[in-house]
């Protein structure tokens, strides 16, 4: 369905009473369509009507609910894909043998 024909039907729902536009609860965008039960996947941001990405399982954000800052994570593991800092180096001493073999094969062919 285009952004045009989904504002319109949006626009009719909001005529029959059946829900409005309100602020994102989210902040994925500037508003989300409320049905008067629950909220709709149905947003709008910069005038353009769309659709909020499927499967992403929203929760809503309460900024009162926020004190401050979070409070700095301990005890936490660290990632399991960490990259060595030898990475470089060894992509170079590969890229170098790879080269060398490739040489003595040029070499084996001419003798």
């Amino acid at each position: 369905m285009d952004n045009e024909n989904m504002q319109n039907k949006d626009e009719n729902d909001l005529a029959d009473g059946s829900g409005n536009w309100e602020p994102d609860p989210y902040h994925r965008h500037e508003q989300r369509w409320w049905n008067g039960m629950r909220w709709s996947e149905k947003v709008r941001s910069n005038s353009s009507a769309q659709i909020d990405p499927p499967g992403v399982i929203p929760n809503p954000v309460n900024r009162d609910a926020h004190d401050g800052p979070a409070e700095p994570l301990s005890g936490v593991k660290l990632p399991l894909r960490t990259a060595s800092p030898y990475v470089p180096h060894l992509l170079l001493v590969g890229l170098i043998l790879l080269l060398a073999a490739c040489v003595l094969g040029l070499l084996a062919l001419i003798n």
